[in-house]
């Protein structure tokens, strides 16, 4: 029964962080075009609201279900009969009061998908929404191996930006490979001059956390371990490994797009009637490469459920 709950708390945190991280990659696509005037943008608006509100709904059944695995967890009971423990974790232990502040932040982001009338209202949402995202994600780093030692310290704050540049990192190449750049936009000037925009903030944005992400990896790696001797031998060392390979991989996928094909990409779009090519290449490696970073989660969802060489 320990390991099939161990399966299945995995599982669902993978189902949370990946639907999280869709929900902030559409948040900041959906900020990217909030001005967007051509057709092109505009179409994407309604359909980056779709994918946001999928990856909400997700997070709040998986958010649910990790903590309904946790208290069966903790009370060492069956899952049907976990509900008694649900109650007792929310009520009295710091795991269920990071639960609820998470809860809360959710919420607040679900509430911004129902904003009254007013331009500047509308504008304003997908702002608050990342906002709140943070707020979750912090409440997340409050009950990980980095929470340890207290709620706001080096260690969390740390855990804490990965945790955001990893969810704006997989949900941004996500959204970009599936969504908005998945079909080519119509070549009217107004279309190809947003599209570049599109696709110049989605690189930036990209390259700024993946540049986050290997600092606080390397910090929050160095904490864990505690030795270059620990990082061999046992489960922790050899998860983060893979974790490693698998965002290395992401990110040579990342920099050919960057270095290679956005180039060429971005020439085509100042073209009159431009082939289409580079946009299509562009796209299916923003695909591979998001492929990669799911099978990512799945090795940082192991990593965050194996004791590190330092808490022995």
């Amino acid at each position: 029964m320990e390991a099939d709950l161990a399966f299945a708390q995995r599982l669902v945190t993978v189902t949370l962080n990946l639907s999280v991280a869709v929900l902030v990659g559409g948040s900041a696509a959906h900020i990217w075009l909030r001005s967007a005037r051509s057709a092109w943008g505009t179409a994407l608006v309604p359909r980056l609201r779709t994918v946001s509100l999928v990856g909400l709904t997700a997070a709040v059944a998986a958010y649910v279900a990790v903590l309904w695995l946790e208290a069966a967890s903790m009370a060492e009971v069956p899952v049907s009969e976990a509900f008694p423990a649900v109650q007792s974790v929310i009520t009295a232990t710091h795991y269920g009061l990071a639960w609820m502040i998470g809860a809360a932040a959710l919420l607040v982001a679900g509430l911004t998908f129902r904003t009254g009338p007013g331009a500047r209202l509308r504008a304003a949402t997908p702002l608050v929404r990342v906002a709140a995202l943070g707020i979750f994600l912090y409440s997340r780093s409050m009950v990980s191996h980095a929470g340890a030692g207290g709620d706001f310290t080096w260690a969390v704050l740390i855990d804490w930006i990965h945790l955001v540049l990893i969810s704006m990192w997989v949900g941004e190449v996500i959204v970009a490979g599936l969504v908005t750049l998945r079909s080519q936009p119509e070549w009217e000037s107004k279309n190809r001059a947003e599209c570049a925009r599109f696709v110049a903030s989605l690189s930036t944005s990209a390259t700024v956390a993946l540049v986050g992400i290997f600092v606080t990896g390397i910090l929050s790696a160095w904490r864990g371990l505690g030795s270059i001797g620990d990082a061999f031998g046992n489960p922790y060392g050899t998860t983060l490994f893979i974790k490693v390979g698998l965002v290395l991989s992401a990110a040579a996928l990342g920099g050919l797009n960057r270095f290679v094909v956005m180039p060429k990409l971005l020439a085509q779009l100042r073209m009159p009637k431009p082939d289409g090519s580079a946009g299509r290449k562009f796209a299916r490696v923003l695909q591979v490469e998001a492929c990669i970073l799911v099978a990512a989660l799945v090795a940082a969802a192991f990593l965050s459920s194996t004791p590190p060489p330092t808490a022995s």
